[in-house]
This record gives C-alpha cells, sequence and structure tokens, in this order.
C-alpha cells in the first residue's frame, strides 16, 4: 500500500492540480468554479486508478506471485524516470506559461469541470501515476470488490488534496485566502516544469525499484 500512498502523493504534488485550482478562484463564480474543476480532477483519476485495478484483477493468478506486475513496474518506472528527466533537460525558462492558464480565466463550472477531467484521466504526467498506484492496489488488495472500490475512491482523494485544500481554503476564510493563494499560485507558475520533472523522476525511481526488489 505505500506504493499507492506515494503514487498518491506524486499526483497530488503536481502543479496541474493546484494551479488551475487556485487560478479558478478569481473568476466570476469562484467557489462554484474551482469546485467543478476539483470533481472532475478526482473523477479523471478515480477513473484511471480503478480501470488499473480491474487490469491487475484481470491478469493476477491466484496464489502465483505475479511477475507481470514487478516487470509492469520497473518499465513503468523506467518510462516515468525518462519522461521526467527528458522533460527537464529541454525545459525552456525563457518559455511563456502554457496557454491553458489564460483560457481559465473566463471558465465557467462546467468548463472547469471537462478541464479537470482533461488534465487528469488523459494526461500522461498524472495516468502514469495513477496506473502505477492502480497496479499495486490491485495486486495487494484481497478483500473483494467492495475493499478496491473504497481504495480507489481513498486513492482519488488523496491524490486530489491540492485541488480541494484551495476550494476549503476559499469556503472557509473567503477573499482572505486569495492573497496567500495567489502567490503560491504564482510561485508554482514560474516554476511548474521543474515541479513535475522532478517528482515524475522521484516516483519513477521509486516505482522501478519495488518492482526490481520484487523479483
Amino acid at each position: 500500500m505505500g506504493e499507492a500512498v506515494v503514487a498518491a502523493l506524486g499526483i497530488a504534488l503536481s502543479p496541474f492540480a493546484v494551479i488551475p485550482a487556485v487560478l479558478l478562484l478569481f473568476t466570476p463564480r469562484p467557489a462554484a468554479t474551482s469546485g467543478s474543476f476539483a470533481g472532475g480532477w478526482y473523477g479523471g483519476i478515480a477513473v484511471v486508478t480503478a480501470a488499473a485495478v480491474l487490469l491487475a484483477d484481470l491478469l493476477s493468478l491466484p496464489e502465483t506471485p505475479p511477475t507481470w506486475l514487478s516487470w509492469t513496474r520497473i518499465v513503468l518506472g523506467l518510462v516515468l524516470v525518462l519522461f521526467g528527466a527528458y522533460k527537464l533537460v529541454k525545459r525552456d525558462d525563457d518559455a511563456p506559461p502554457p496557454s491553458w492558464l489564460t483560457s481559465l480565466e473566463s471558465a465557467t463550472p462546467a468548463s472547469a469541470l471537462r478541464f479537470g477531467l482533461v488534465a487528469s484521466a488523459p494526461n500522461p504526467k498524472v495516468a502514469l501515476l495513477a496506473i502505477a498506484g492502480g497496479f499495486s492496489l490491485g495486486a495487494e488488495l484481497t478483500g473483494g470488490i467492495a475493499t478496491e472500490v473504497v481504495a480507489v475512491l481513498l486513492f482519488a482523494l488523496l491524490a486530489s488534496l491540492t485541488a480541494l485544500l484551495p476550494v476549503l481554503a476559499y469556503a472557509v476564510l473567503g477573499e482572505k485566502a486569495l492573497g496567500p493563494l495567489g502567490r503560491g499560485k504564482d510561485w508554482l507558475t514560474a516554476r511548474i516544469g521543474p515541479i513535475v520533472s522532478v517528482v515524475l523522476v522521484v516516483i519513477g525511481a521509486a516505482v522501478a525499484y519495488k518492482g526490481w526488489s520484487s523479483l
């Protein structure tokens, strides 16, 4: 279960979760728009994780150590490491902010929900970590479907904490929360590339080591 927790935390540390959640608090309908994004983010992660758990269930043989899972972890971990290293080496510090940042300035709750889904499930940086977590859950859990459903929901919740916290902070503090959250968003926006790359490399190395040690 430790591997799944690490993967969920890796997703939560992604700037793709917290930056949109904070930016959407500056739209005309802050709570509804940011909350819709968080819901879409949560749903996308839950779907990818559930699919990986289902695949692990289908491929695992009872009372037999799933060797395929070890190799899958190694390959998946190496993909994460190489992808993260490539993005770190190829980063352009003078590149303008991503276009999706400016598009969120006029977002509505409906478009924010769609963006949350698109930013999580089809995003390779997020999906690879969700798949790693799902494989781990599917291989380790033995309590049946109900246990796996609860585990997937909790995994998605942990992976969505940084998308949910700005919404909760605004609900409690109101506009007083916008100043600190805005400064945090600006700091992350300026460092979005290196942060994502380092997270991918660290989590990938952990996943690959787990797979190698279980052979």
